[in-house]
Parts: structure tokens; C-alpha cells; sequence
């Protein structure tokens, strides 16, 4: 970054910014918008952005886009108005220079350059995905300006919509499910203040939503949410929609979760209903519902109900996905638990080793999803007596969730537990596998120090 010299007035810095206007407008327009946004660094796209021009055909060039960014950026150089990096092809506003941007405009001017703000900033932002994640986080306290900027200022935007509720969605795939709702929330009352309440789109809003706080274990309000979303599709869309179907799916996984077994019971059948009525039986949506209804079924302690529901599921996600799918092994590894409830060994052996065999395939040796179904095989093998083969799952089960999650990840500490519940009956026992038990429990004490 370059030197900025001491702090000067506020009319020393304005008169400087006057110059650049008339010499180059877009740098003062690029100084206005960032001064709206936080005090980190911003690309120097969102200086591009400057009157749509990241639509001009000449800077899909990287040459001409260079120097279109060094024509904006000397000026402001040269008079100490950003600090700038051209080598990271970053830059930030000096705090005086900031302050005496913002102390110049009066509530419409700075709603102006902070709805201007916003655009630029989600011309650069990044859609959802794992993958654009260090360009989001990076991007992150310039969304939190937005959040602040779409409530303070009204600025309520198509472009305030997309980056909160893209930043939103980013931050559900990290598992940051409180930051991730707060945002979506934010952006939905962008979505009602521009399109009204009774949007199709604010009913997708409200079904992401509860998603997120479904998965953040916010019980109350995902259930809530989800049923404000039904609602609203019943009143916007037509009878049976399938629209519907993925909420009520929602529904009553929530229920379930919720200790409401006859809630949970009648949104999953509406489900079913609603997609039957829309001849969507044979869909995804179907297919996820069929599981999530023969665990329910289980819950219920009706595992003959829920084994036919599960294997109309399986054969269902094997003609969508295929064979070697993980919802495949998903629906496998569930019909292996039922299987084994109804007494029927060998079929849910047979469950349980092609769910792994599929993970395997699909994840490889270290990943949750394999750590999973070795630790279900290895508790069916435990209870057919069939100790040498049972350990051995254990082993490669626990030692999957410690390389994938940590060995203080919940999953890997309940993995830890049943194998170490195995080693200390067989150590104690006159297993010919007791030596290696006794062996097995120092090493996992000592490592616990």
C-alpha cells in the first residue's frame, strides 16, 4: 500500500476530490461508493463497475481492463485520496477521507451512492458456492455494510437482495447457520419491500430460510417458517402445486425433530398426496420423502411400514441417480437398519455393505459419509457375535471421522465411544481378540494424555 500523508480538513479533501472530478469522474465516483461501504480493501473491479463498465466488451481484454482501472485509480493515487496496492490490485479510503465523504452528503445523496455502492458490490460478489468461499469471506464486512446501509437508508434493491442473500446461502454451506440466517432474513425484507408480500418469490425465500434454521437446529422457528411458507403457497398457487411438496417435506422432518410424530405423520402424507395429484410420484422429491417418512415409521416403532416405504424409496433413488449414487447408499443404508429390526440378518447385511461399498466408491476411505455406514456394519457384526470383523469396522469407522471431521467432532466422539464400549467388553472377556482389545484401549488413553 502506498503512503498517505497526515490527516488533512475535511474542505482540503473535498476540494481535492473536485479536482478529480473534473479530471476523471469515474475515480470520484469509485471514492463515493466505497466510502458507503466498510473500511476493508475492495477490489479494483468494484471501481470498474463505475457506469456499467464491466458490460463494455473491451474489458473482457485483462490488458484493457488494466489500464481502464489505472486511469481510475492515479488520480486518486496521486492525491493520497485511497490507499492502494496495485500489485493486489486493491484499495481502500484513508479514515479522513471517508469521514469527510460521508459528513458531505445529506440522507437522499448518501441513499443514492449507497444504492450505487450496493450494485458495484454485486457485480463482484460471487454466487453461492463452496467453491467461492474465500472470495465471499474477503468480501464479507462490505455485505455487513449492506445489511446496515438496505435498513438504514432504505436502499432496497434487487442487488441488496442477491448479495445478502447469496452471502447467506455461502455462509450456510460453511455451517455458520445464526450468520446465515440473520443475512437471509435481511434479504427477504429487501424481497417484500420490492415485490410485496404475496410474491412467489418471497415464498422461496421463506422455504430457504427455514432450511437454514432447520439446519442450525432453531426447531421453533424453522417450523414456524416453513409453515408461514405453506401457507403463503396456498394462497398464491394453485391446489397441489409441487411447489408445496419440499415444505411440507420440511415440515415434517421438523415435527419429527420436534417430538410431534402425528404433525411430522400428516405433512409427509400430504406430501405424497400432493405429488401423486400432480403425477410427480416417480420424482426426487418423492424419493426423499419416502425416506424421510420410513424414519418416521421407525420412530413410531412401525418398522414393517417403514421398510416398505424405504425400499419404495430405494428402488425409486436407484432409477433417478442410479446404483452407485450416495442417496442410493443413503436409502440402503436405512433399509439395513429396518432389516435388522425386523430380525432379518442377511438381508441387512446386505444393506449395510453395498450402502458402504457405494460411499466408498463416491467418498473414498476418510469422509463422514463412509465413517457412517463402517460404524453401522461394525454394530450389526457386533450383535451377530462376529467380533474380529465388528473391530475392524470400528477401527476404520472412528479412524474415518477423526481424518475427515476431528476427533472432537460430535460424529467422531460417538464413534470413539462404541468402539471403545467394544474394547472393554472384549477385554474383558476371554475373546481371542482380548489381547488386542487391552492393547487397543492403552494407546487410545495414552493419546488422550
Amino acid at each position: 500500500m502506498t503512503d498517505i500523508d497526515d490527516a488533512r480538513d475535511a474542505q482540503t479533501i473535498l476540494e481535492l476530490i473536485r479536482e478529480v472530478e473534473r479530471e476523471a469522474p469515474g475515480g470520484a465516483e469509485a471514492l463515493y461508493m466505497a466510502a458507503m461501504l466498510a473500511e476493508s480493501p475492495l477490489p479494483y473491479d468494484f471501481a470498474l463497475s463505475v457506469d456499467g463498465t464491466p458490460h463494455n466488451p473491451a474489458l473482457v481484454n485483462p490488458a484493457a481492463a488494466f489500464f481502464a482501472a489505472t486511469a481510475i485509480m492515479d488520480p486518486l493515487v496521486n492525491r493520497g485520496l485511497v490507499d492502494a496496492d496495485a500489485d493486489r490490485q486493491v484499495f481502500a479510503l484513508p479514515a479522513d477521507v471517508r469521514d469527510a465523504l460521508r459528513a458531505s452528503l445529506d440522507r437522499d445523496l448518501a441513499a443514492e451512492w449507497a444504492g450505487r455502492a450496493i450494485y458495484a458490490l454485486n457485480l463482484i460478489l460471487p454466487d453461492a458456492d463452496p467453491g467461492n468461499w474465500a472470495l465471499t469471506e474477503w468480501l464479507l464486512p462490505h455485505v455487513l455494510a449492506c445489511r446496515g446501509l438496505a435498513a438504514d437508508l432504505d436502499v432496497r434493491t434487487a442487488a441488496a437482495n442477491r448479495v445478502l442473500h447469496q452471502t447467506g446461502f455461502s455462509l450456510y454451506f460453511r455451517q455458520r447457520h445464526r450468520e446465515a440466517s440473520e443475512l437471509l432474513e435481511a434479504a427477504m425484507a429487501v424481497d417484500v419491500a420490492v415485490k410485496g408480500d404475496r410474491h412467489p418469490d418471497i415464498a422461496a425465500d421463506l422455504e430457504g430460510l427455514a432450511m437454514v434454521y432447520w439446519a442450525g437446529r432453531d426447531l421453533a422457528r424453522a417450523e414456524a417458517t416453513f409453515r408461514a411458507c405453506l401457507d403463503l403457497q396456498h394462497e398464491i398457487f394453485t391446489e397441489n402445486n409441487p411447489a408445496t411438496a419440499p415444505v411440507l417435506n420440511g415440515l415434517g422432518m421438523v415435527r419429527q425433530a420436534r417430538g410431534d410424530l402425528a404433525g411430522a405423520e400428516a405433512a409427509l402424507n400430504e406430501c405424497l398426496s400432493v405429488l401423486r395429484a400432480a403425477d410427480e410420484d416417480r420424482s426426487p422429491a418423492a424419493a426423499s420423502c419416502l425416506h424421510n417418512l420410513a424414519l418416521l415409521m421407525d420412530a413410531l416403532d412401525r418398522p414393517e411400514d417403514g421398510l416398505r416405504n424405504v425400499l419404495a424409496s430405494l428402488e425409486l433413488t436407484t432409477a433417478l441417480y442410479g446404483e452407485h449414487h450416495p442417496e442410493t447408499a443413503s436409502a440402503h443404508n436405512l433399509a439395513g437398519l429396518l432389516f435388522e429390526r425386523l430380525g432379518k440378518a442377511p438381508e441387512a447385511e446386505a444393506h449395510f455393505r453395498k450402502s458402504l461399498s457405494i460411499r466408498e466408491r463416491a467418498y473414498g476411505e476418510d469422509h463422514p459419509e463412509t465413517g457412517q455406514a463402517l460404524c453401522n456394519l461394525a454394530l450389526f457384526l457386533d450383535g451377530r457375535g462376529r467380533a474380529g470383523e465388528a473391530l475392524d469396522c470400528f477401527e476404520r469407522g472412528f479412524a474415518a471421522y477423526e481424518a475427515s471431521l476431528g476427533p472432537d467432532h460430535p460424529q467422531a466422539e460417538e464413534a470413539l465411544d462404541n468402539l471403545i464400549a467394544f474394547l472393554e467388553r472384549t477385554a474383558s472377556s476371554d475373546s481371542p481378540l482380548r489381547g488386542r482389545a487391552v492393547e487397543r484401549l492403552k494407546r487410545i488413553v495414552e493419546k488422550a494424555g
